[in-house]
């Protein structure tokens, strides 16, 4: 994804500066309805600080046709810069909007990634909630899966819309890795969206998620994400501190 007047770079990462709904109606949905493939990374400061560490994957995330703020602290950081984003486009809401445009286009999705339980829940509440979207292929993400075997399942599919929720780096990795053996689909990253969806872990309530705190209600429910957080701090550090060339 090269830079732009529309994008706001942040430690070499373009971010596109927009809301969530420009973000669908002008340019994910346009290419649904064209059949044009894409890839679309919903990045945090997690995911900045691991390409500013990992050239391959740096590489990998500006491979990407979009690059959205996913993150309070990219917000705050584009902000501090003098170069505001216009909104935060959580991937799990960006999930959530992809699957409705599914669900009334009839488009097909393949969902890739979480553990095998997770994986069987999630496509039992994809059938319940969005029952116009097809129901492509699925594969769980455990570090043992056969990466040729779903190559071929994804080509001979042909979906509309690929959701790979392996965490990070794998799922940018393995998009980027394998996106020139697809002809078309919209290839997104997003990490425990599945978890989420499936009901094995609650998302923040919304007056946290308005107030920029879902970090802080992970955190409180899950504190073995400690070092996780770190990144975040030491990522705003790094950015008033300007010890990074934007």
């Amino acid at each position: 994804m090269a830079e732009t007047n529309d994008t706001v770079t942040i430690m070499d990462i373009p971010f596109m500066n927009l809301t969530k709904k420009d973000f669908l109606y002008y340019h994910l949905f346009p290419r649904l309805n064209r059949q044009q493939k894409c890839f679309v990374v919903t990045a945090n400061p997690e995911i900045v600080m691991r390409a500013r560490e990992d050239k391959s994957y740096k590489e990998a995330i500006q491979s990407a046709d979009y690059v959205v703020p996913d993150g309070a602290g990219i917000l705050k950081a584009a902000k501090y810069k003098k170069t505001p984003l216009q909104e935060r486009i959580p991937g799990y809401d960006l999930m959530l909007d992809l699957l409705k445009f599914a669900d009334v286009q009839g488009l097909s999705c393949y969902f890739l990634g979480g553990k095998d339980y997770v994986n069987e829940k999630v496509i039992l509440e994809v059938e319940k909630q969005f029952p116009g979207v097809k129901i492509a292929g699925h594969h769980h993400g455990y570090s043992d899966m056969d990466d040729a075997k779903i190559v071929e399942d994804v080509q001979k599919a042909e979906p509309d819309l690929v959701f790979v929720a392996l965490g990070l780096p794998r799922q940018e990795n393995w998009i980027a890795k394998h996106y020139h053996r697809f002809s078309k689909g919209l290839f997104i990253g997003i990490g425990g969206s599945f978890d989420v969806l499936a009901g094995e872990m609650k998302r923040a309530p919304q007056a946290w998620i308005n107030l920029n705190l879902e970090w802080l209600y992970r955190l409180l429910k899950q504190p073995f994400r400690f070092k996780r957080i770190l990144k975040v701090f030491e990522f705003m550090a790094r950015v008033i501190l300007k010890k990074d060339k934007s």
